[in-house]
């Protein structure tokens, strides 16, 4: 576990202990190789004959895709922000609960 001395920005965005640097290694190369693609397909003549238009039939799967990773998105942050308030509530029915009991002590 990361011990925190202090909430600043910088702790943000540190590396240490942060899914940054892995999603970087996929992301990076990735946006290379796409790089790479685009400037193949449309910049140099001999490979602009290729570039084609995508179909009707490409279009309805794309967005038939793009609608279920849209959906299954959603449906995931909601749940995660769910699971979240439920579990604050539960934190604040514990602290209750010890309060209550701490004060029926004294």
């Amino acid at each position: 576990m990361i011990q925190y001395s202090a909430l600043s920005l910088w702790d943000l965005l540190r590396l240490r202990g942060s899914m940054v640097p892995k999603g970087l290694s996929w992301a990076l190369p990735s946006a290379a190789l796409a790089f790479v693609f685009h400037r193949l397909m449309y910049e140099w003549t001999e490979w602009s004959q290729y570039a084609v238009e995508p179909s009707g039939t490409a279009r309805a799967v794309f967005t038939i895709f793009t609608s279920v990773v849209g959906f299954l998105i959603a449906f995931r942050a909601q749940q995660s922000y769910a699971r979240y308030w439920e579990g604050i509530t539960l934190v604040e029915r514990a602290c209750g609960v010890w309060l209550n009991g701490c004060s029926n002590l004294i």
